[in-house]
């Protein structure tokens, strides 16, 4: 283990939610760290990112049937 705790699968971890929060497609990413299956990359190794909640609100926010109470 590395000072202060941190292994080498802890940045795999890391790595993968990295790619999904940028955009990168699950299947591009699972091939990436070996997976056979995309639930395996997004079910184990993907983590809630910082700033989620606002990406997805702002993927909506020009879509004329999402209420602006924001």
């Amino acid at each position: 283990m590395a000072p202060g705790g941190l292994r080498f699968h802890d940045l795999r971890h890391s790595y993968a939610t990295e790619l999904v929060s940028r955009g990168v497609p699950v299947n591009d990413v699972q091939t990436v760290l070996g997976h056979e299956k995309p639930s395996t990359t997004l079910n184990l190794y993907t983590h809630r990112s910082d700033g989620r909640d606002q990406r997805i609100r702002d993927a909506f926010a020009d879509d004329p049937l999402t209420p602006n109470d924001h």
